[in-house]
């Protein structure tokens, strides 16, 4: 559908990047564009003796950083295959059978 298609310029380190998204994802990527910004910035006013690609790749380590670390928080599946062990376990408790929970 070219209709929900929506071409944008974001600028980051003072250079455009365009590109085609979808309308709905349109905030998350200036965000990013954002994010990625200001942390370039604190970099360079923190470590103002490292060069650009130092600057980069610390950005990039603390992205990354951030991403395994909600990936990790917001891993559910043990969660819910311990409900589903304890469904199992009650159900035979109470004698029942709980297909749903299976």
């Amino acid at each position: 559908m070219e209709d929900d298609k929506l071409r944008i310029n974001l600028l980051i380190n003072n250079e455009r990047y365009p590109l085609t998204i979808s309308r709905e994802k349109e905030q998350l990527y200036r965000d990013a564009a954002k994010q990625i910004d200001n942390k370039l910035n604190k970099y360079r006013r923190n470590f103002p003796d490292f060069s650009a690609s130092r600057h980069w790749a610390m950005v990039a380590l603390e992205l990354a950083f951030e991403n395994m670390s909600l990936k990790d928080r917001n891993d559910t599946e043990p969660y819910l295959e311990k409900i589903r062990q304890l469904t199992e376990d009650l159900d035979a408790c109470m004698g029942t059978d709980n297909e749903e929970a299976k």
